[in-house]
């Protein structure tokens, strides 16, 4: 028992920074790439970047949060009881992570294709980094799509075309 106390301080010492990165990771790629392609769809804007991916990011949120308390519980220590709850939480939180990446991949994906030419767009795939596995990028005007050019050349053509509805 002494020794799986001694050892699991140890691993938080450097698993504790470790977790909060990952953390601090994962809120700057919502903040900064999942919440403003969100937004541009909402929005109806001249380009806009699909990626089928997506809720796995936004539900994989609380896990390192969740990663820190279970490792912060084992460190101080707790009961048992404690951990088998931490242990449940992660278990949920796991399952949680797989089910959104299958919602991605079978729902998500086919979705995209069948629901953005509804919506006006034009599935583009010769922009500039473009294309991946990881995203797609559907653009309102067709002429827009242009090999080599980039997402903001994009923007730039409807701002320039007086469109309205694409600013």
């Amino acid at each position: 028992m002494k020794n799986r106390i001694i050892t699991n301080r140890r691993n938080s010492i450097w698993g504790i920074p470790l977790l909060i990165l990952i953390f601090i990771a994962n809120v700057l790629i919502c903040i900064n790439d999942t919440f403003p392609n969100i937004s541009d769809l909402h929005n109806n804007e001249a380009i806009v970047k699909i990626v089928p991916i997506t809720p796995l990011l936004i539900s994989s949120l609380p896990t390192p949060a969740i990663l820190l308390l279970t490792m912060i519980a084992n460190a101080i220590p707790c009961k048992e009881r404690v951990l088998k709850i931490m242990e449940r939480i992660l278990i949920i939180m796991l399952s949680i992570n797989f089910a959104s990446i299958a919602i991605s991949f079978i729902i998500l994906i086919p979705l995209q294709y069948y629901a953005m030419p509804k919506l006006g767009y034009t599935n583009c795939s010769t922009l500039r980094d473009h294309p991946t596995i990881y995203f797609t990028d559907w653009v309102k005007n067709p002429e827009w799509c242009v090999r080599g050019k980039t997402r903001e050349w994009v923007k730039e053509q409807a701002r320039l075309s007086g469109n309205l509805e694409n600013p």
